[in-house]
């Protein structure tokens, strides 16, 4: 039981991952030169207050989130290098 215990005290809950995500999201659209959200969001031909959301660390498809990561011209493998 223990065992058990101590594997799930070392899970990282699904709100600190999405977080760290949005962080991420957000850290990059800076990095290139967006410094409104918005104006990323219309580049990327996402509704500017759902996009808002995903830098909030609401939850989003992977599908979503592949569509904009590949539009910040980055594969997946350097979006999340550095990430835990």
């Amino acid at each position: 039981m223990k065992r058990k215990q101590a594997y799930l005290d070392n899970i990282e809950p699904k709100d600190q991952a999405l977080r760290k995500v949005s962080a991420r999201l957000k850290e990059v659209r800076k990095e290139q030169g967006y410094s409104s959200y918005e104006h990323f969001a219309i580049q990327m031909d996402i509704a500017r207050s759902l996009y808002a959301k995903y830098e909030a660390g609401s939850d989003m498809k992977v599908s979503t989130l592949i569509r904009i990561v590949q539009g910040m011209g980055m594969k997946l493998s350097d979006f999340f290098k550095g990430l835990d």
